[in-house]
């Protein structure tokens, strides 16, 4: 047995302390991991029930075979946030990383943080990469340094032909540019197989039909259902618009909200709203989220017929959810349920666990803040210190294990400050820069329509969750740029 191998076998006696030695896995070295990414990807799957007429077969099967995490939170509500959070383990209120527009390895301070693939190179894996797994899948935005090499440096679909594009007629309203011009959904005239995200799809399918000397860490990002929502007609033909159910809505909604979450909400939705297109834009997603799970189907469908499929490790995320309507919001950035939560997906094989692939449901909340250590545990490396996060490796061995952790979710673009969101199994706690605070009983109302927090009965919840708030909030990082003469 190489020292790998073995290493990898004694971090097994951690991960299933159960089991007698004779029993343990049978697969020898260390397991390769498959790292699948989906972008904006909210609780709209048919595992999580978040919309009746989601159809994400793909995405549900594989949650059939592992445990699926009910509350899945994200570690930021925003692209570049929270990946840079996932991929080194660190909490923006850390790293100052709270927007879009600062790359981390331009901060001083971290320009040498160690990313997950690249503390499983130095492990020995290979790692390899396509699409969108940090903000961009090219330049210095895809962290060349993370990666053995890349398959893709595509990501997303093309729109349809110019005139079939903004049909909506809303893009002169929306008073942000970035939203006029994504904010639009459309069946595009491309076959599935020309699209980015399909071949994006295909170069991880055709990686695992090749033959590797080394374990691989292989990472394959699928860019649907960011907006804009384009997708081959046929994803659109499986939601049509006359059956299209709209998501709880409630107009009431914003009245007991702080004036610094009522700004949150923005403006997207009330124009969406009043120009007649929310079915349109439910079918939109609804389109573009099937078709990324046709896409996450192909790289499991190569798996499953390649050599590797029981000594791979597959793990599902999203980078944060999304609101289509829900709190008046249409966007992501917020720190309410529907932008913070996303499906998580663990399925190790039975040649490496030992136990039968039965799919298995954890309710307890856990942050993609985690997957750095967890993977860590799973895969039997070294231990690796200063990570924010915890592994949640008990929860995959058990998913009803006791966890006393909630989830943090930091929003702090520096035009907001920094606000919190505290999610426990029960409860989601809200905390603003400006003392503005929301408190919501989750199991009694899951829509989030009854702000708790002047509650005098409550009180003790909204201090046992304060606690949990980071202390330190690091400012928002920007660039120091050259000035001129």
């Amino acid at each position: 047995m190489t020292g790998t191998a073995r290493v990898f076998r004694l971090a097994l006696l951690g991960l299933f302390p159960c089991l007698p030695i004779s029993e343990l896995p049978a697969a020898e070295g260390p397991p390769n991991v498959l790292f699948l990414a989906v972008d904006d990807l909210n609780d709209w799957v048919g595992c999580l029930g978040g919309h009746p007429q989601a159809k994400t077969p793909n995405i549900d099967q594989l949650a059939g075979k592992g445990v699926l995490f009910e509350q899945a939170y994200c570690a930021a509500p925003l692209c570049h946030p929270s990946r840079t959070a996932i991929m080194t383990g660190l909490r923006p209120s850390r790293t100052g990383i709270y927007g879009n527009l600062t790359w981390l390895r331009d901060h001083p301070d971290f320009k040498q943080a160690v990313t997950i693939p690249q503390h499983f190179r130095q492990a020995g894996y290979k790692a390899w990469t396509g699409g969108k797994i940090f903000h961009q899948p090219h330049g210095k935005w895809s962290d060349p340094a993370s990666w053995d090499g890349q398959y893709s440096t595509r990501m997303g679909t093309l729109g349809p032909e110019k005139e079939k594009r903004y049909r909506h007629g809303m893009r002169e309203m929306f008073s942000n540019a970035i939203l006029a011009r994504l904010i639009d959904w459309a069946p595009t005239g491309q076959a599935m197989e020309q699209t980015s995200d399909w071949q994006t799809a295909d170069g991880a399918a055709t990686f695992l039909q090749q033959q590797h000397q080394k374990p691989f860490f292989l990472a394959c990002g699928i860019y649907r259902p960011h907006l804009s929502w384009y997708a081959p007609r046929e994803f659109f033909d499986m939601h049509p618009i006359e059956e299209i159910q709209l998501p709880p809505y409630l107009e009431s909604d914003l009245d007991d909200i702080p004036a610094r979450g009522r700004a949150m909400s923005g403006e997207a939705f009330q124009i969406v709203r009043r120009a007649g297109q929310w079915k349109n834009a439910v079918q939109g997603y609804l389109a573009a989220t099937s078709f990324a799970d046709a896409c996450i189907g192909h790289v499991l469908d190569a798996l499953d017929d390649s050599q590797y499929r029981d000594n791979t490790i597959v793990i599902l995320w999203g980078d944060h959810g999304y609101h289509i309507g829900q709190q008046h919001h249409f966007a992501k950035s917020a720190l309410w349920q529907q932008a913070t939560r996303t499906p998580l997906i663990i399925h190790i094989p039975e040649a490496i666990s030992g136990t039968s692939s039965v799919g298995q449901r954890c309710s307890r909340p856990v942050s993609l803040l985690d997957l750095y250590p967890t993977l860590i545990e799973l895969c039997g490396l070294p231990r690796r210190d200063g990570l924010d996060g915890r592994s949640i490796a008990p929860l995959v061995r058990d998913p009803q294990a006791k966890w006393p952790y909630p989830a943090v979710i930091t929003h702090s673009p520096h035009w907001h400050g920094p606000n919190h969101a505290v999610r426990s199994e029960r409860y989601h706690y809200i905390h603003y820069s400006d003392g503005g605070e929301e408190l919501y009983d989750v199991l009694q109302d899951p829509n989030q329509w009854k702000n708790l927090a002047a509650d005098a009965r409550y009180k003790a919840v909204r201090e046992e969750l304060g606690k949990w708030l980071p202390r330190t909030n690091a400012p928002h990082y920007r660039e120091k740029r050259p000035t001129g003469k």
